[in-house]
């Protein structure tokens, strides 16, 4: 047996680069992307239409694409419900919907909020608050402990 002595930081302390390879164990995808696929299922089952396939880049919503088709007649019924699944990725999609009655300016709304989303995750900001909450520790040069 031996002992191994270390510094430990927090990422908040951390340099640059090494921020850098402590982000990079982290966040690999996007930690929200079940829940924001839920979020576009519900508002799928909520307007009667059906996902038929996707394509989803969360860092660039502009190379992402939805294709869906009506299991239902057409309607333009403002959805009444608050939430659809609770996640924050609802909104876009109720909100846009309720204002325009046109689901691909909804997906569209809900892709844009979750590249946002995405792109905060990355930030300093975030992973400072993430591995608080975690409790995250770090070497010098970044690898989580």
């Amino acid at each position: 047996m031996r002992i191994i002595e270390t510094e430990v930081y927090t990422f908040d302390e951390l340099s640059d680069d090494a921020k850098e390879n402590a982000r990079i164990q982290l966040v690999s995808e996007y930690f929200w992307s079940n829940d924001a696929m839920n979020s576009l299922y519900a508002f799928a089952d909520e307007i009667g239409i059906k996902i038929i396939d996707y394509r989803i880049d969360w860092s660039c919503y502009a190379n992402s694409y939805v294709k869906w088709e009506w299991y239902l007649d057409e309607h333009t019924n403002d959805i009444t419900v608050e939430y659809l699944t609770g996640y924050c990725m609802d909104f876009p999609l109720i909100e846009e919907w309720n204002d325009t009655k046109d689901i691909d300016s909804a997906i569209d709304a809900w892709l844009n909020d979750c590249q946002k989303d995405y792109e905060y995750q990355q930030s300093d900001e975030y992973m400072i608050e993430h591995c608080e909450a975690n409790e995250y520790e770090f070497t010098k040069e970044g690898k989580l402990i």
